[in-house]
């Protein structure tokens, strides 16, 4: 709750950070990427080619339902070069907690790779989503 928190004045070390974002989103009562959605947006995802630049993309159009998240893994990810963390591994990281999917079903696991550039998608779009 407290937005003016300035975690390198605590002295975390960044993968308890990971940790404690990742423990948030996992304990909410439905993924960040409500599971009503996430159908729709691998149908949207795969709709269009790898050429065609990422707003253009139908994926836009189903996500403003979606709640605004922190612009933490955008800031994170634009200082890839000090932290290794680029929106492609933030979204490795991150995908399975903001999506939740269920690894029971053949389908869950065969878009396995869509999930995780949707979320990268996100963070490297997030002005433009959110």
């Amino acid at each position: 709750a407290d937005h003016g928190l300035d975690l390198a004045e605590k002295d975390f070390t960044v993968n308890t950070v990971a940790g404690a974002m990742k423990s948030f989103f996992s304990e909410l009562p439905e993924p960040l990427v409500p599971y009503t959605m996430q159908v729709e947006l691998v149908e949207a995802h795969s709709e269009y080619p790898r050429g065609v630049p990422a707003p253009a993309r139908p994926v836009s159009l189903l996500i403003h339902p979606v709640p605004a998240p922190s612009s933490c893994r955008r800031r994170v990810s634009h200082n890839y070069r000090v932290n290794l963390m680029t929106s492609e591994n933030l979204s490795i990281c991150f995908w399975p907690t903001l999506m939740r999917p269920d690894f029971s079903t053949m389908d869950a696991l065969t878009a396995t790779r869509t999930y995780q550039t949707i979320i990268e998608l996100f963070i490297q779009q997030c002005p433009f989503f959110f």
